[in-house]
C-alpha cells in the first residue's frame, strides 16, 4: 500500500519537473525552427563580433513553449532559470545577454546578466516593444529577431562597456523617439512602408543617415550651411579628431556657413571600434593589447596583463587582470558559456 502511495506521488512530480534544453551553440539555439539559415549566419555573425570586440558573450534561443520543459508559471522564470543554467556572461562581471523567443506562448524575454543596473530593464523592454513585437504580430519572427538583436546590442552591450554609458548622446536619443513615433505612423513607419525594407534594423540605420544629413541652419544667420567634403574638413578639425578619423574610430563632419564665416562640428563614434577614450588627451584613439600570463583552467583562474597606449598623445599604461575559470560545459559547436548569473533583470514582452 505504501509503495503504491509512493508511485502516486512520484508520477505527478515526475511529469512537472523541470529540465532546461542542453545547448547546441553559444550563439543560436534556434529550437523553434523560426530563423533561415542565411539569416542565422547574420545573427551569429553580430554576437561574434560583440564577444570579440566587447568580451560580452549573447545568446539567441527560440522554444515553441516553456511548458514543453516544465512546470514554469512564467516566461520570466523560465528564462532565469536557463540563463543561469547554461551559465551565460563573464563569471565576474555577469554581463551575459539571452533573447528568449517562444512562439506558442506568444511571449518574449531579453534576460540581463547581474552584473547591469536596473536602467538597462527600461532600455530592453524599449527594443522589444519597438524592433521585436511589431514584426513578430506579422508572423515574421526572423525579421525580427535580427532587428531586435542588432538593437539590443545597441542598447545594451556597447553602451555596458562604454565608460560614459549612462548619459546617452543627443543622437542615439533623436533615434530612440523616431522609433517610438513608429506606433503614430511618423517618418520611421513610413520608411519602412516605402522602401519595403528588409528588416526594421536597416530602417534604424537609414534614419539615422537621415538625421546625420538633414540640412543645418546656421546659428547666427539662419542660412543653410554647407557640409565640407572630408578632405576639405580636417582643415578645421583638432589633430586627436583627424587621428580618430584615421581609426575609425570616429567620424565627423563639419558645417560651414559662408555669409559669416561660423562652423559647426559634429562627432559620430563608430561603436564597433576597439579604440577607448583616452585618460589624458580625451580622445578615442586609447589602443589596448592583452598578453595571457596564466592560462585560466576549469580548477583555476588565469591572468593577463593589458597594456594601453594613445595613438594621439604619449599616454601609456598597464593593468594587470582576472582571466575567470573556464566553464565546464560544453557544447557539439566546440564552445562553452562563461559562467556568468541573472538575478533576474530585464524585460518581457507579449503579441
Amino acid at each position: 500500500m505504501r509503495l503504491l502511495l509512493f508511485i502516486f506521488l512520484l508520477v505527478p512530480a515526475l511529469a512537472t519537473a523541470q529540465q532546461y534544453p542542453a545547448y547546441t551553440s553559444t550563439y543560436v539555439n534556434d529550437f523553434a525552427d523560426l530563423i533561415d539559415a542565411e539569416t542565422e549566419a547574420r545573427i551569429t555573425e553580430m554576437l561574434q563580433a560583440v564577444e570579440r570586440e566587447r568580451g560580452v558573450e549573447m545568446t539567441v534561443v527560440t522554444i515553441n513553449s516553456r511548458l514543453e520543459y516544465g512546470d514554469f508559471a512564467s516566461i520570466e522564470d523560465f528564462a532565469t532559470g536557463l540563463f543561469n543554467h547554461w551559465g551565460v556572461g563573464n563569471a565576474t562581471r555577469n554581463d551575459g545577454i539571452m533573447v528568449l523567443v517562444a512562439r506558442q506562448d506568444r511571449d518574449m524575454r531579453i534576460e540581463l546578466g547581474a552584473g547591469y543596473p536596473p536602467v538597462f530593464d527600461d532600455r530592453v523592454k524599449n527594443v522589444i516593444d519597438h524592433y521585436f513585437i511589431p514584426w513578430f504580430r506579422q508572423d515574421d519572427y526572423a525579421h525580427g529577431i535580427e532587428a531586435g538583436v542588432a538593437e539590443t546590442i545597441r542598447r545594451t552591450a556597447l553602451e555596458f562597456t562604454d565608460q560614459g554609458y549612462t548619459t546617452a548622446s543627443r543622437l542615439k536619443s533623436e533615434v530612440t523617439n523616431a522609433v517610438a513615433s513608429a506606433k503614430t505612423g511618423g517618418l520611421f513607419s513610413w520608411i519602412f512602408g516605402a522602401l519595403g525594407l528588409s528588416s526594421a534594423g536597416g530602417g534604424a540605420l537609414l534614419f539615422r543617415r537621415y538625421l546625420r544629413n538633414r540640412p543645418r541652419h546656421c546659428d547666427l544667420c539662419g542660412r543653410r550651411m554647407e557640409r565640407l567634403s572630408e578632405t576639405s574638413d580636417d582643415a578645421y578639425l583638432a589633430h586627436g579628431q583627424t587621428v580618430e578619423e584615421s581609426l575609425n574610430s570616429r567620424d565627423y563632419d563639419v558645417w560651414y556657413c559662408k555669409h559669416d564665416d561660423h562652423v559647426m562640428i559634429e562627432g559620430y563614434r563608430n561603436w564597433f571600434s576597439s579604440y577607448a577614450a583616452c585618460p589624458d588627451c580625451g580622445f578615442r584613439t586609447l589602443h589596448s593589447q592583452r598578453t595571457v600570463l596564466e592560462a585560466a583552467t576549469t580548477s583555476q583562474s588565469g591572468r593577463a596583463r593589458v597594456d594601453y597606449d594613445c595613438r594621439n598623445c604619449t599616454h601609456q599604461h598597464t593593468e594587470y587582470v582576472t582571466i575567470a575559470k573556464k566553464s565546464e560545459r560544453s557544447s557539439s559547436s566546440g564552445g562553452s558559456f562563461g559562467g556568468g548569473s541573472s538575478s533576474g533583470g530585464g524585460a518581457s514582452g507579449s503579441w
